[in-house]
């Protein structure tokens, strides 16, 4: 009898470490530090980047978050018309024509260009900063265009400046 407890207890052990597992893979369990003292998140529009010299128009976390859900469906959608599917609309949305330049700022952003509360900001990236990419790779900042959407972890410094530490490409 105790040894048929023992067993039962190793298994349901076993399952509970392996749905643990499965929540911190799939990132329902919060894998990001806590920031510091100094340190924000912000959200942004590339409006232009030349070299490590970047424009960006800050956005709601909102925004970011609903332009990521939009891109999800798209790419959703996209999935589905690749698996046979002709038809040029989905989801009652018109797809992009072809020659529509995708680097041009996003007008459709959720809610339109109102919703880009925040200021301009023009700004040096350092370099050797690491640029997270949509599919889970690092990369460097080279791989920034006009009209990414993206999450800057930044801190100021003593003197009052404002210094971007880390990138997540969103979109």
């Amino acid at each position: 009898m105790k040894k048929k407890v023992t067993i039962v207890v190793v298994i349901v052990l076993v399952i509970v470490l392996i749905a643990a597992c499965v929540m911190w893979r799939i990132g329902g369990v919060e894998t990001e530090s806590a920031l510091g003292d100094h340190q924000k998140y912000v959200y942004a529009y590339v409006s232009s980047i030349e070299g490590n010299e970047v424009t960006y128009m800050e956005v709601d976390e909102s925004v970011a978050k609903a332009a990521e859900e939009r891109a999800k469906e798209k790419e959703k959608a996209e999935a589905e018309d690749d698996a046979g599917s002709d038809s040029t609309e989905q989801s009652g949305q018109m797809q992009m024509p072809p020659d529509m330049d995708s680097t041009e700022m996003p007008q459709g952003a959720p809610g339109g260009m109102s919703d880009m509360t925040g200021e301009t900001v023009t700004t040096m990236i350092p370099v050797g900063v690491t640029v997270h990419t949509t599919s889970d790779t690092t990369t460097t900042f080279s791989r920034l265009a006009s009209g990414d959407l993206l999450k800057i972890l930044v801190e100021t410094d003593s003197d009052g400046n404002e210094i971007i530490e880390e990138i997540w490409m969103l979109q």
